[in-house]
């Protein structure tokens, strides 16, 4: 009579905790993907929104200009303002639609972006020079978020040399003095026979 191995519920554990986490870690990954490029895509979209009202354009014109033809440039928000766009288009409020944008991503410069957007749209006024601010603060998180990061390699870094390299330069430096210890508390004892 032959034993039943446990292979194959153990396998079937691992399918199914594979089958499991996989989406949920897929689905994070993406997500964390996307806030990234967001976050990159935000002060590049803030210039172009600046660019296009110094132009002449409306708020509503440089959204629909920035959603068609810079796909290729912001692919995330152009394909969030399109989406706000048509749904503007429909009959929604501008307010509702751009709000859903900054609900979608949770981002505290998107929604900045979104309040200040709803701000000029509903009471008017001039937005270039807001804007103009908005970016500079923009540049100025990026730049201090960097500098953290570099901050935090530089200990990661120091962490690294000191166990990869302290071992190396040890025996370097000191062995040829440890070697040279051994070889005269070698020569030293009695060779004395017994």
């Amino acid at each position: 009579m032959r034993r039943r191995s446990g292979k194959p519920l153990l396998w079937g554990f691992a399918g199914f905790a594979l089958g499991y986490l996989a989406p949920k870690w897929l689905l994070a990954r993406r997500k964390e993907s996307r806030r990234r490029r967001l976050d990159d895509e935000l002060p590049v979209m803030v210039d172009m929104l600046r660019l296009l009202q110094g132009v002449g354009l409306s708020i509503d014109q440089s959204l629909q200009v920035i959603a068609n033809e810079f796909h290729g440039m912001l692919p995330v928000l152009a394909g969030e303002f399109g989406r706000a766009n048509q749904q503007f288009a429909s009959g929604r409020p501008r307010e509702q639609t751009l709000l859903r944008i900054a609900r979608l991503f949770d981002s505290e410069d998107l929604k900045g972006l979104i309040t200040l957007l709803t701000q000029v749209d509903r009471f008017g006024g001039a937005v270039q020079e807001p804007l103009r601010q908005f970016g500079g603060r923009l540049q100025e998180n990026r730049r201090s978020r960097l500098k953290e990061h570099v901050g935090k390699l530089t200990v990661k870094m120091t962490v690294v040399m000191v166990l990869t390299l302290l071992p190396a330069l040890l025996i370097i430096a000191a062995g040829p003095g440890f070697m040279s210890v051994t070889r005269s508390l070698q020569h030293s004892q009695p060779s004395g026979g017994r």
